[in-house]
């Protein structure tokens, strides 16, 4: 119990969780025929598969305070600390672009005019990195009542500061479209999800000590019903987007993560024999990352494109996690080969 306690399943869980609303969202989307897009079956797997960036963007944050407290108890010093967090940041943000630079080359991008420009496109791996930078400043090596109080104070800031930063008519900019894009420029962006990311690493505070599943459970119900009561309220901003922007949006959305937490948190950790497909996925989220996008959008599957009705999708999406669950247990098991090597050595 002590491992399970110092290793949060419930954290390697719910990111696995994520992984599977990734793949789910993203294979149905590229895989399902246009006629399939209506029904209570699409808007069920839309809404799950919405839950996917905020929940790495929420973990995100939570696990670089558990981190960095882990380095702490170490003994490390904290300027060790902050450029460790400062340079894996930097390191996320290098994989994003060279995944970008990946499919403009296999996708065929380099054939279309301008194609090049989608290198430039800011994705949800720009903003988590971005956000793992931003956060770094005020959670590793700070004192836990101020880290608090910055944290929560950078979660309230972003998120009402969002329709406002949204209705901001800037020049173009690749540099302000990670404060706010439109499609084709960008697919996310800072303002609001970087908030997901701060209110992580706020409520790693309250992940550090023992599981209080009713506690994030009646938190997650409160975020969601103050989002709920919020959106009822006439239009306070001029830029009024709820499904981009609106910190109603954020509440609802942040509150079914945080609901999830203490859901997760009820589990034993002893079901862990059973559920240790899912903590593979979320210890390899990167890779699922990459496979997610590759295969359902990729050249690979391209007969599939916008072919499959709503129960062939359904196996495709099973099929898909089945796939990309064999593959991250070859990434584990590769892990835990390196592992061995270097104790022999």
């Amino acid at each position: 119990m002590a491992e399970a306690r110092s290793r949060k399943l419930w954290l390697d869980w719910q990111r696995g969780l994520a992984v599977l609303y990734m793949l789910e969202w993203h294979t149905w989307d590229s895989w399902r025929a246009d006629p399939a897009a209506v029904g209570p079956v699409h808007e069920a797997l839309a809404i799950l598969g919405g839950f996917a960036a905020p929940s790495f963007l929420y973990m995100a944050g939570m696990s670089q305070l558990l981190g960095d407290a882990a380095q702490e108890r170490k003994g490390i010093p904290v300027g060790v600390r902050r450029i460790g967090a400062i340079r894996r940041a930097l390191w996320l943000l290098g994989v994003a672009y060279l995944l970008r630079i990946f499919w403009f080359t296999a996708g065929g991008a380099w054939r279309v005019p301008d194609g090049w420009q989608g290198i430039l496109k800011v994705d949800v791996l720009n903003v988590i990195a971005v956000s793992l930078l931003v956060s770094a400043l005020f959670t590793v090596g700070m004192k836990p009542r101020l880290h608090a109080i910055l944290a929560v104070g950078a979660t309230a800031a972003v998120a009402f500061l969002a329709p406002v930063v949204a209705g901001w008519n800037h020049p173009p900019s690749r540099i302000l479209d990670y404060l706010y894009s439109e499609w084709p420029r960008g697919i996310f962006y800072l303002f609001p999800w970087a908030a997901f990311c701060f209110a992580g690493s706020a409520l790693g505070r309250l992940a550090m000590g023992e599981s209080r599943p009713r506690t994030w459970l009646a938190l997650g119900a409160g975020l969601a019903l103050v989002g709920w009561l919020g959106d009822k309220l006439p239009p306070f901003y001029a830029h009024q987007d709820f499904w981009r922007v609106s910190p109603s949006w954020f509440a609802i959305r942040l509150g079914g993560v945080v609901a999830t937490s203490g859901l997760l948190q009820l589990v034993p950790a002893s079901a862990d024999r059973w559920l240790s497909w899912l903590r593979t996925m979320g210890r390899h989220s990167l890779l699922g990352y990459f496979l997610s996008i590759e295969l359902p959008y990729g050249v690979l599957s391209r007969p599939f494109h916008k072919q499959l009705g709503t129960y062939t999708g359904l196996v495709g999406v099973v099929a898909m996690a089945v796939l990309i669950w064999g593959a991250s247990v070859a990434a584990e098991r590769y892990d835990q080969w390196k592992l061995a090597r270097a104790r022999a050595a």
